[in-house]
This record gives structure tokens, C-alpha cells and sequence, in this order.
């Protein structure tokens, strides 16, 4: 039986995220990180996501706050808007909405995620939030002006 991955690629999760989170592979690409770390927390999947913090991170001592966010939030969505090379080839970047339901309310983070490949493997190391007029496009691509839609 195939599923479509969760991270909404419009792959197969055994094609797309599924390897990463079994660990019998590791992302090429910061997108590829970001999609399969968006599917560990839809999967509540805290280790993979500890594991794919950078190091420098110390994403151990999240553990509690991420299980504890677990219980309260429902994931929605993923849509990627951009991606971008960074100052050298160790830096990535992926600009994103992630859609959820937190105690009956819906949000979306809205970040421009920053990634570090080390010794041939990628990890997440921080974002920030992208600056977006209240009448611009919405960049999860629902087609309403950001103020009616993400940035309420």
C-alpha cells in the first residue's frame, strides 16, 4: 500500500521522507531536510528531529518542549516557497509555511530556515521570520493577500 508523503510533495512517503526518517538515508538537500523534519513533527518523531538540529544547537535539552508540543498540536500543511543557496556550499536556505491547529486555533510558522551541511550531512541551525506586507500575496499560495490569510 503507498501513501503520499506528508510533507505534501506529491511523492510517495517511501520515495520522499520515509528513508530519512528510518535512517536508512540522509538528505542531499536542505529542502529534503526541511520536508522530512516537517514529517517528524507531524509524526511526533522528537529523535530525528534532535538528531537533525546542528550540534551546536544542544537540541537534546528540547526534548521535554517538543514532546510537550506534540500533545497540543495538529500539523496541517507544508509549503515551500523558496529555496536559495547561501554564502558557501555548507549553507542553505528554505523559505516555508507549516499550517496547524494548536487548542482549536489555526496558525503557520512562517520562516526562512537556515541549514549547515557538516562532514556530508545537513542539519537545521536556525530562521527567522521573512518580512511580508499585510497586502502582499500570501506565500503559502492560497491566493489571499497575507493579512487574510498566514498572518492573522
Amino acid at each position: 500500500m503507498s501513501s503520499e508523503c506528508l510533507c505534501h510533495s506529491g511523492l510517495e512517503y517511501s520515495a520522499c521522507c520515509g528513508p530519512f526518517l528510518a535512517g536508512s538515508a540522509v538528505a542531499q538537500t536542505p529542502e529534503q531536510l526541511m520536508r522530512s523534519r516537517y514529517c517528524a513533527f507531524v509524526l511526533k518523531n522528537a529523535d530525528y528531529l534532535i538528531n537533525t538540529w546542528h550540534p551546536d544547537c544542544h537540541a537534546e535539552q528540547l526534548r521535554h518542549d517538543l514532546l510537550a508540543g506534540f500533545e497540543q498540536t495538529e500539523w496541517l500543511g507544508l509549503t515551500i516557497f523558496a529555496t536559495q543557496k547561501g554564502n558557501h556550499d555548507n549553507e542553505g536556505f528554505v523559505s516555508f509555511v507549516a499550517r496547524y491547529r494548536d487548542k482549536q486555533h489555526d496558525s503557520a510558522i512562517i520562516e526562512r530556515s537556515r541549514f549547515l551541511n557538516q562532514n556530508g550531512q545537513w542539519y537545521y541551525i536556525d530562521g527567522m521570520r521573512p518580512e511580508f506586507g499585510r497586502n502582499d500575496p500570501c506565500p503559502c499560495g492560497s491566493g489571499k493577500k497575507f493579512k487574510k490569510c498566514c498572518g492573522r
